[in-house]
């Protein structure tokens, strides 16, 4: 009982903590991209900025684990839970194994790739085809060597070292803007935003290795086989593979599809617009990822009590957040972009509308999302994603040609609504959750507070006329944060206030 309360104890630290550090390294994230990427724009170029996104979405697109670091995250969490730490050697030799095969195999595929490049991207020029190909090589071979020690995220998290693995971001973020900084500035150019990233990326992989050293006693035995095991790893695994490559057909392949089609400045822009919901989707993504853990002790100990309050209660938050960030954006996007980026940049606030406009429907169901992993109920998510995928890429190429980026957004658009839309119905089937209820607690409850909000906020926007941008962009935001907040308040004062007690759920 006591080494229970001591693992709940150490599980309640490490979400507290690692929810402030996740914010904080988000924080500097969102900060220093909106500093740092037109700054890197403006020295690198549009151009060799579209280039080094076509790279890194290639390398993203191909290489891929198949899903065994999910394995790894939910059976070392499994095993843990039931004390058995030998089964965790066990399986961790077996997957190193794993690893080191594939990295070969993505080896060979991009030695491969390498000589079609430019029989793909048809569309560039001949200086811009030379740039991808340096690029190519520095980001895969990389990536391959990266791709060996992927499941050290997996084990942190597996073990609650949240805390840990938070600073890996923060520090990550720092080392790639100190590095680029000084490369550029010693004229490096494009390379030193594809050497940035690889340097940083190193000493990130060694301080994770140090952090499990450390704390545990792993001991690996590549000569292990246990063709059981193995099965079991490979069965959950297949259908986390299929979920991983529909995801990489919705964002990472759309900037080789604008390459093809549309050019290198298209690129850039998607890549501009899709950057800042990328932010977005890390706020909400955060506490959806602390809670691994916890949701597999819920589950496994059949505690559908609890589980069903902390799957409502973060979606709740995570409603509220989405619905400020979206109705934010669509009330003072178009100034923040013109501040942000400048002049002739005016389709990414469409762009990013589109690409949000889905969350609505996907970050309150987070919770629920992961507690499916948990139970090994990947299928249905990946057929889910399967049929998202199809439905962009069908779209992407009919509508890129006539409409470059912004048609590639809305493409994105409506291939995650019905992505949404579709896992609702699989959350109803497979978990103990009632959807009535939860988008009673949720939509019903708080999606008045988002609609009053925009249609106020843009009424007395409309009566106020400020010719200075930046005055412009800060008294828009202060008026539709302040009324959202409000609206916010008396929503939860006069129809919810079993959640102000409820929410301490992150305490217990």
């Amino acid at each position: 009982m006591s080494n229970t309360n001591n693992i709940d104890a150490y599980s309640r630290s490490q979400i507290k903590k690692g929810t402030v550090l996740s914010y904080l390294a988000l924080g500097l994230n969102i900060i220093s991209g909106l500093l740092f990427t037109p700054w890197l724009i403006h020295q690198i170029g549009k151009s060799d900025y579209g280039i080094y996104s076509i790279g890194t979405s290639i390398i993203a697109l191909l290489i891929m684990d198949f899903g065994i670091s999910d394995a790894v995250a939910k059976y070392v969490a499994q095993y843990q839970a039931e004390g058995n730490e030998n089964k965790i050697n066990d399986l961790l030799s077996l997957v190193s194994k794993i690893y080191l095969i594939l990295a070969l195999f993505f080896l060979f595929v991009f030695l491969v790739l390498y000589f079609f490049l430019n029989h793909i991207y048809l569309s560039l020029s001949a200086s811009e085809l030379i740039k991808l190909k340096t690029v190519y090589i520095i980001v895969a071979s990389y990536n391959v060597f990266a791709f060996i020690f992927t499941p050290l995220s997996g084990i942190m998290l597996a073990y609650e070292h949240i805390v840990s693995l938070k600073l890996c971001d923060i520090i990550y973020r720092i080392l790639v803007i100190i590095v680029s900084v000084i490369a550029i500035m010693l004229g490096q150019g494009l390379l030193a935003a594809v050497l940035a990233n690889v340097i940083a990326g190193i000493i990130v992989i060694l301080y994770k290795l140090s952090i499990i050293r450390k704390h545990h006693n792993i001991k690996l035995n590549l000569g292990y086989k246990n063709p059981k095991l193995l099965k079991e790893v490979l069965s959950f695994s297949i259908w986390i593979a299929v979920l991983v490559i529909t995801q990489r057909c919705i964002y990472s392949i759309t900037p080789s599809i604008l390459g093809a089609i549309s050019g290198s400045s298209e690129v850039t822009l998607f890549s501009l617009a899709s950057t800042l919901e990328g932010y977005a989707y890390s706020f909400g993504s955060v506490m959806a990822t602390l809670f691994l853990a916890k949701i597999t002790r819920q589950l496994m100990s059949n505690d559908i009590s609890g589980f069903t309050k902390l799957t409502i209660n973060i979606g709740k938050l995570q409603f509220i957040l989405i619905s400020i960030i979206l109705v934010g954006f669509f009330c003072d996007g178009k100034n923040f972009i013109e501040l942000w980026m400048g002049k002739g940049y005016e389709s990414i606030y469409h762009m990013t509308l589109f690409l949000l406009i889905p969350s609505v429907l996907l970050w309150p169901f987070m919770t629920a999302s992961t507690g499916l992993t948990v139970k090994s109920l990947v299928k249905e998510q990946a057929l889910v994603n399967l049929g998202a995928a199809i439905i962009n890429i069908l779209l992407e190429l009919f509508l890129v040609g006539r409409y470059g980026a912004v048609g590639a957004a809305i493409s994105i658009s409506f291939a995650n609504t019905f992505k949404a839309l579709a896992l609702i119905l699989v959350y109803q089937q497979f978990l103990p959750i009632r959807i009535k209820d939860f988008m009673y607690e949720i939509f019903f409850k708080y999606t008045g507070a988002a609609i009053v909000t925009t249609i106020l906020s843009k009424f007395l926007i409309s009566l106020i006329s400020i010719s200075n941008l930046r005055m412009n962009f800060v008294l828009n935001g202060v008026v539709t944060l302040g009324l959202y907040a409000v609206l916010i308040f008396f929503t939860v004062i006069l129809f919810d206030k079993a959640f102000l007690k409820e929410i301490s759920i992150l305490r217990r």
